[in-house]
This record gives C-alpha cells, sequence and structure tokens, in this order.
C-alpha cells in the first residue's frame, strides 16, 4: 500500500430556502495500491466523438473508509469515480472508472 491516493466525497446539506444540496466534504489521503489501469474505447456510428474510457484496479487495507461513488484522484491519472467496492479476507478491493470524450 504505497500510492498516496486522494479521495474527495460529496454530502447533503440544508441551503438557506431548506433544500437538499450536494456539498464537497474535505478531501483526505488513503494509501492504495494501484493494481492495473485498463483503456478501451468506444467509436459510435454517428458523428459523435470517440468515448475512452479507463478502469482502475485498486486493493486498500480493510481499515481505509472507500464507498461507492467516491471520487479518488491517482496522481499522474486523474479522478476516477469508485462503482464497485468489495472487501476480501485481507484486502478491499475497489473498482473505478474514468470517461472522457474527444480525440486522444
Amino acid at each position: 500500500m504505497n500510492d498516496q491516493i486522494v479521495l474527495k466525497r460529496t454530502g447533503t446539506a440544508l441551503d438557506e430556502r431548506n433544500r437538499v444540496v450536494p456539498v464537497e466534504l474535505p478531501s483526505r489521503t488513503v494509501l492504495g495500491c494501484v493494481r492495473a489501469v485498463e483503456s478501451s474505447w468506444e467509436r459510435p456510428a454517428n458523428a459523435d466523438p470517440v468515448t475512452w474510457g479507463y478502469k482502475a484496479s485498486i486493493g486498500f487495507r480493510l481499515g481505509e473508509d472507500v464507498r461507492k461513488d467516491d471520487v479518488l484522484e491517482i496522481p499522474g491519472r486523474g479522478d476516477f469515480v469508485v462503482v464497485d467496492v468489495t472487501p476480501g479476507r485481507r484486502f478491499l478491493s475497489v473498482i473505478a472508472i474514468q470517461q472522457k470524450r474527444g480525440a486522444e
């Protein structure tokens, strides 16, 4: 667990009109191990730009608080959204995705 990853989480709060609005909670650094980052792309049949997708497999210690829909900032790779969190016997296995549009 030697990669420093910034964890960003959003919560909810009431605004001045008593509406529930999303707020960004303070970010924090967690230690994890980036196992793999896979890339794929899709070219639609019409004139839409190419969509690039990246899927990161990351391992954390079981004590780390990583949840679905958290945003993980991986150094040198950008922001990834957590889509799957699976606790194992020793580690927390996390799958996060990132999508970009346009030519690369």
